[in-house]
């Protein structure tokens, strides 16, 4: 049996061989539903793929690929400034629930996420959002937490806190569907508890450049939209010429960035004590990717298989709007 990821090496012959996946039960989009999601799906419908974007999973990327795909390829200085300010964002959310319902039944519609490892995607928020976080205008830990200062143990202590009752949206402590969405369980973000059986393609983080050349190839993309163009601008530490402008593939230097340094964060940062409170806190995620057989270093899956769990009633006691309980 060939894997779907083998299938990425018969470049353009890939093209509409992912799965097709419909829903054992037609899937239902409630407004309540659509606003929820908000800016984390995007839909393209010339090209009939739809989004989940999960924050701390190289969503900045793929927003700029979706403005890419929407008629802005030929001018990287419209497509390649930062996506998460702009008003004209093809957000799934902008569409009537009766749309949304059919594109999320539709076999013939490519639906993708990303997903990444709890604990690193935690840091990554934590390095990002806090270490880093002058440059959003303060620390999340004010703005979040209403704390000056707080490190990664201190993160990780209010973030594993279990709650014994209902939870309000606004409270910063613990996992739920509220919680902020840079470390929220991927499992809340899009609405996945309820529709991910629907998702046809679901890729790892740790094989983000592969996974993503495989989708754009196996939809007739990659050539136009993944191949090139991807290199930053120029900095003044490169020489700027045309073959620097519109080189580099998607993720290709983000990925070796990434595996660069992220050994040694982990050494610094991590205890076997935070590491095990971390996979405590994020069980929920766990379990989501144990059951659609989902693994970091393996093939992208689908979530087809997600429908036999997905009635768990947890989400229910946290968010009972968003899902019929």
């Amino acid at each position: 049996v060939v894997g779907m990821l083998a299938l990425a090496t018969l470049g353009d012959a890939t093209r509409d061989l992912l799965p097709r996946v419909a829903p054992a039960t037609r899937l239902e989009y409630r407004e309540v539903e659509l606003k929820y999601a908000a800016h984390h799906m995007y839909v393209n419908k010339e090209h009939k793929l739809l989004y989940c974007a999960v924050p701390k999973v190289a969503c900045t990327e793929f927003m700029r690929l979706f403005f890419r795909l929407q008629g802005q390829n030929e001018d990287r200085n419209k497509w390649l400034v930062d996506p998460h300010f702009r008003s004209d964002k093809p957000l799934f959310s902008k569409l009537d629930p009766e749309e949304a319902t059919e594109i999320i039944n539709d076999p013939e519609w490519t639906k993708f996420v990303f997903f990444r490892d709890p604990a690193e995607r935690l840091l990554s928020a934590f390095i990002d959002k806090f270490e880093k976080g002058a440059r959003y205008g303060g620390s999340y830990s004010i703005g979040v937490f209403k704390r000056r200062s707080m490190n990664f143990s201190e993160f990780v202590d209010v973030v594993s806190r279990r709650h014994t009752g209902p939870v309000k949206r606004s409270d910063p402590h613990g996992l739920h569907a509220w919680t902020n969405p840079h470390w929220r369980p991927q499992r809340f973000m899009c609405n996945l508890e309820k529709f991910l059986p629907a998702y046809n393609f679901v890729g790892s983080f740790s094989k983000l450049r592969e996974h993503t050349e495989h989708l754009l190839r196996a939809k007739g993309l990659w050539d136009d939209y993944g191949r090139s163009g991807w290199r930053p601008p120029h900095n003044g530490r490169r020489k700027r010429t045309q073959a620097n402008i519109t080189a580099g593939a998607m993720f290709e230097r983000n990925i070796a960035r990434h595996r660069a340094t992220s050994a040694d964060k982990n050494k610094s940062y991590w205890t076997p004590q935070l590491l095990a409170a971390v996979k405590r806190a994020y069980w929920q995620d766990y379990e989501m990717f144990n059951a659609i057989n989902f693994s970091f270093q393996g093939d992208p899956v689908t979530g087809a298989a997600w429908a036999a769990h997905h009635s768990d009633p947890i989400l229910c006691e946290v968010a009972p709007q968003f899902r019929p309980c």
